[in-house]
């Protein structure tokens, strides 16, 4: 009897052994289990968030243009950069719905009315101011999308989101009486339309940073350095 249950005991050992290795020898052949390869972020998946960057860099090229077309465009003079008497400065201030809805045609032909901006050059709206005898565009309105321009000034079915205003200074006429101008029309669009002013950075304009720039304009003019 002990001799057959030493015989048991040891087959059982033999056969725990055995599915032992087995499994030991299963788990060494079995080839790797690859992870599937993470999904690759899409460029489609990503906003374009300079959109907006790249027209507004557009619109000041072209606006430079606009204000004096078919000039030549002049050696850079180091004694002239030096020189801080004089502002030479573009300015822009953008009219923008603040709301998904456009701004209308007829909004728009109504508050250039009441402003007194005529449709003209390049096919855009203008202040006109008459010298010598002949009209001068003190500042102009574009459109702030392309291309840029109004068509034919015919405003019946036309819409944008976005009007831009700029001024060059030196102005053809005195700086600070065209900056007042330039300021209190884009004001006034901005109430009429409904819109909100924004600079070039997108960034909302205060009246108070307009008149923080009118007063560099006016030191600038009587030679008043800046406060340090």
């Amino acid at each position: 009897m002990d001799q057959l249950r030493l015989i048991l005991l040891l087959v059982g050992i033999l056969v725990i052994a055995g599915i032992y290795v087995w499994g030991h020898l299963q788990g060494r052949t079995r080839p790797p289990r690859r992870m599937p390869p993470s999904p690759r972020p899409s460029a489609a998946d990503n906003p374009d968030n300079d959109a907006i960057d790249r027209e507004l860099a557009r619109m000041q090229e072209t606006l430079s243009a606009q204000i004096q077309p078919g000039a030549a465009a002049a050696e850079p003079d180091p004694a002239a950069a030096a020189k801080t008497a004089e502002i030479e400065d573009l300015v822009v201030i953008s009219v923008v719905s603040g709301s998904e809805q456009p701004f209308q045609g007829e909004a728009l032909t109504r508050a250039f009315a009441n402003n007194k901006l005529t449709f003209g050059d390049k096919n855009i709206f203008h202040r006109i101011s008459r010298q010598d005898g002949r009209d001068i565009s003190v500042f102009g309105v574009a459109n702030l999308f392309k291309p840029g321009d109004f068509g034919n000034g015919d405003l019946e079915d036309f819409e944008t989101s976005g009007i831009t205003l700029f001024l060059e200074l030196p102005a053809p006429i005195d700086g600070l009486q065209a900056f007042d101008d330039f300021v209190q029309t884009a004001e006034r669009l901005a109430v009429e339309l409904g819109g909100q002013l924004q600079d070039r950075s997108h960034c909302v304009v205060t009246h108070q940073a307009l008149m923080q720039k009118r007063e560099l304009l006016a030191r600038s003019r009587l030679r008043i350095p800046l406060p340090a």
